[in-house]
């Protein structure tokens, strides 16, 4: 049965009477158009270091991704920045905040990085940062059962030495490293490959699957001498 019509006037009336945060309260939550801008532009930032850059997404500690790390080189360099200058352009209205400020700044950082003259294309010892980070980062991801995260591990090292050889060609007519820096680097490079990496694939038990590591580790461990050679000749 319908409500007299005095009825249901009062009944909106009380509504409308009620504060504002009691109706806000009653009404869905829903994150804020700008929260979302955010979170997306974060989101496709995150991807963009899992693939890139290891290095800083670990050092931001962003989401791991489980995606093939794929070298910034000669060919590449230029469309990653603008990747990067298209996501500023997208945060730049964004009010301020601290994570927007952080994501912007963050942003400016890496196009510096990676643009002429940048540290991708200066400082052998980022380099080294972006290749442990990516040895490592296959097995930050996925099942613990050590087979899944054995073979991500192989084809993830399977991509450094060209990725090393892809920055020397970056690094063309750069001033050499310091040699001590350059060599303790190395050094703990070697370290990963010979033994920290060899044990995290122990839970494996798959022959196939350590032998096809196995392999991929020791062509990365020697690709790093190979890496002294070619700055050391400028090739």
């Amino acid at each position: 049965m319908k409500r007299p019509l005095a009825v249901r006037v009062g009944v909106i009336a009380l509504a409308l009477a009620l504060p504002v945060h009691a109706r806000a309260a009653q009404a869905p939550a829903h994150p804020a158009p700008t929260a979302l801008a955010l979170e997306r532009l974060e989101n496709r930032y995150a991807l963009l270091l899992a693939q890139h850059r290891p290095d800083l997404a670990e050092r931001y500690g962003a989401t791991p991704y489980s995606v093939k790390f794929v070298p910034i080189d000669e060919a590449t360099a230029g469309a990653h920045v603008l990747e990067l200058r298209q996501l500023l352009t997208e945060a730049e209205p964004l009010p301020a905040g601290s994570r927007a400020d952080s994501l912007r700044d963050r942003l400016r950082r890496e196009i510096a990085d990676s643009g002429p003259g940048g540290a991708l294309h200066r400082d052998a010892l980022v380099w080294l940062d972006v290749i442990d980070a990516a040895a490592r980062a296959p097995f930050s991801v996925g099942t613990g059962n050590g087979c899944d995260r054995t073979r991500r591990g192989a084809l993830q090292l399977r991509t450094l030495p060209e990725a090393l050889r892809g920055a020397t060609v970056l690094m063309r007519g750069a001033a050499a490293p310091d040699p001590a820096a350059f060599e303790a680097r190395l050094a703990r490079l070697e370290q990963l490959f010979r033994t920290d990496l060899p044990a995290r694939t122990e839970p494996c038990k798959e022959g196939r699957r350590r032998a096809e590591f196995v392999e991929a580790d020791s062509l990365a461990a020697a690709s790093l001498a190979q890496f002294r050679h070619w700055l050391s000749s400028g090739e």
